[in-house]
């Protein structure tokens, strides 16, 4: 007989199951019934072209300001045009005066090698002359001469 309570015991936990799954069947069934289902579509598709054309707008004045921004960019230098024209100004005359200062350098070395080369030509002439004119300064020319180059020696 425990078998057969057991057994009345279950099917009367199946059959309260049973019940309570009957009564969640027919709340759903008429949250189902009393639902509204949408018939007309159109009201959704309306607001759907409304929206599509407000983000249309929207990333239009994002492309232009976007292509403003651009040109901007485009235009703006880290350096500016006038800059860089005055330091290249700067440098060829640095440059110019350089190499022109070079040349004259040069050219100074040169004259002084040529007046010195006539000054030596000229030189033992006219002391020869000066001497003849003048025989006691020649006669302490050559004793000045000699100390010079015996300094030690009197």
């Amino acid at each position: 007989m425990a078998k057969l309570d057991e057994i009345t015991e279950l099917l009367t936990d199946e059959v309260e199951g049973l019940k309570r799954m009957l009564v969640k069947l027919e709340t759903l069934s008429k949250e189902l019934t009393s639902s509204e289902t949408v018939q007309d579509i159109s009201a959704i598709r309306k607001e759907l072209k409304e929206l599509n054309r407000i983000q249309g707008g929207h990333f239009q004045g994002q492309d232009t300001r976007t292509n403003q921004i651009e040109e901007q960019l485009k235009k703006s230098q880290i350096i500016p045009e006038w800059l860089l024209f005055m330091v290249s100004l700067i440098l060829i005359t640095s440059l110019s005066i350089s190499g022109y200062l070079g040349y004259q350098v040069v050219q100074f070395e040169e004259e002084k090698e040529k007046a010195f080369e006539e000054g030596k030509a000229a030189n033992p002439t006219e002391l020869n002359s000066y001497f003849k004119e003048h025989p006691d300064i020649y006669k302490h020319f050559l004793i000045w001469s000699n100390e010079e180059r015996k300094p030690g020696q009197k």
